[in-house]
């Protein structure tokens, strides 16, 4: 069992292949028809993001060259609020 809430672990990567599954995650952030709710791979629990969904942000999010774009996006928001997070 991981405890996730000591803060030890920060990053989870999870690769599901060609069918996304999302049973495993206790979190509220799936629809009705088992999507990961989410606005351009920002999802609505703070913290998790997804990357190589179907449009995610473009029509080519599901390939390598797509999803390149995206995750430079992504990380962008992901560095706009750890910088709004950080002490100064």
């Amino acid at each position: 069992m991981l405890n996730l809430g000591n803060g030890a672990i920060r990053s989870v990567l999870w690769a599901t292949g060609f069918k996304p599954d999302y049973s495993w995650l206790d979190v509220p952030v799936v629809d009705e028809k088992g999507h990961l709710r989410h606005q351009g791979g920002v999802v609505e629990a703070p913290g998790l993001y997804a990357l190589g969904l179907p449009l995610l942000r473009r029509r080519k999010s599901t390939f390598i060259h797509g999803a390149e774009d995206d995750a430079r996006e992504v990380v962008e928001h992901l560095a706009g609020c750890l910088a709004n997070a950080s002490p100064r």
